[in-house]
């Protein structure tokens, strides 16, 4: 089975995401799928379109800016366009870390055969100002994509599309305990961004789905 992972990386947002997704890939391949990642300047609508439609691929994970209607990649150029190209990605699991694209783009193909996991609206990604030139260093923003990170990780490993979902919303939760109680006084004010993604993350279409080694 074939897992592909879209990553961008050409601003902060989408530099932090490109980092957190290495694990991702090096799960996927543990887990004996063959892996496709298509990175940077890579990661722009000709080749990722030409490599999902010479490929069977099971996942899809696409990194990236987005709103209702549209995935972007490498530079915010469309990817996945609703009512364009959006066909690509029926019979798939698919997990779009991209802000809203589950609005109308995911209902728009979720199906029986289809899941779309994603955001109804903007995923926040806090970040602290004084490790953005270190990122493995910044401890804000692990607590927003290790829930991400968990989700994806949970379906490479055979759980359903709903569990998976379930758990990253667990580790949200938690992690918000965390900043209740942490001593900084700035820790409260990443609460609500992080209570935004609990709340706007859902899983559509086919919630049963499983990968399949």
């Amino acid at each position: 089975m074939k897992t592909l992972f879209v990553r961008p990386s050409h601003d902060d947002v989408t530099s932090y995401l490109f980092h957190y997704s290495k694990e991702l890939i090096k799960e996927s391949e543990l887990k004996g799928f063959t892996t496709i990642s298509k990175n940077q300047e890579d990661a722009n609508r000709n080749v990722v379109v030409n490599v999902i439609e010479k490929n069977d691929f099971e996942f899809i994970m696409f990194n990236g800016h987005g709103n209702t209607s549209m995935i972007c990649g490498h530079n915010d150029e469309t990817i996945i366009q609703l009512g364009d190209n959006d066909n690509l990605l029926k019979r798939k699991v698919i997990y779009a870390l991209s802000c809203s694209s589950a609005a109308e783009l995911g209902r728009s193909v979720a199906d029986e055969e289809t899941t779309f996991i994603g955001y109804v609206d903007d995923f926040a990604l806090g970040m602290d100002v004084y490790s953005q030139t270190s990122i493995h260093r910044d401890k804000r923003a692990r607590l927003f994509l290790e829930p991400s990170n968990l989700l994806v990780k949970s379906l490479l490993k055979g759980n359903s599309a709903k569990s998976a979902v379930d758990k990253a919303k667990k580790m949200m939760k938690d992690n918000i305990s965390k900043l209740r109680t942490d001593p900084f006084p700035d820790a409260k004010d990443y609460i609500p961004y992080l209570f935004n993604n609990y709340m706007v993350l859902e899983v559509l279409g086919n919630k049963k789905a499983r990968l399949r080694e």
